[in-house]
């Protein structure tokens, strides 16, 4: 299946406007679907992330995380010059959003007991 490269930009640019609306659902449902489709650039994965993070929706923000960075490590394969200060920077927010989960989980334990 050929991706349509100019499709996917359309699609980050009125995820754009939708945030800017405050529709944040169809700016997730965009940019979902870019991502799904591998979009190799890090607007969707940033924003995203963002968005999931804003929701404290860990797991989403954590499954976007590791799949940016599949898609990094591929770019930095290709030798494009951006490709790796972004890796490292999704990497170090996977590692943050990780260790909030964690903490929260082990706070959530405690209060159990």
């Amino acid at each position: 299946m050929e991706i349509n490269e100019n499709i996917q930009v359309e699609r980050n640019l009125k995820a754009i406007e939708f945030e800017k609306a405050g529709e944040i659902e169809k700016a997730i449902a965009l940019y979902e679907q870019n991502i799904t489709e591998g979009f190799k650039g890090n607007h969707p994965y940033d924003r995203l992330a963002t968005i999931y993070k804003n929701q404290i929706d860990l797991d989403n923000e954590i499954r976007i995380l590791e799949k940016a960075i599949i898609v990094y490590e591929e770019i930095t394969l290709e030798d494009r010059l951006e490709g790796l200060p972004k890796l490292f920077r999704f990497k170090n927010r996977l590692e943050k959003a990780l260790h909030t989960k964690a903490q929260l989980a082990k706070q959530k334990k405690s209060k159990l007991k």
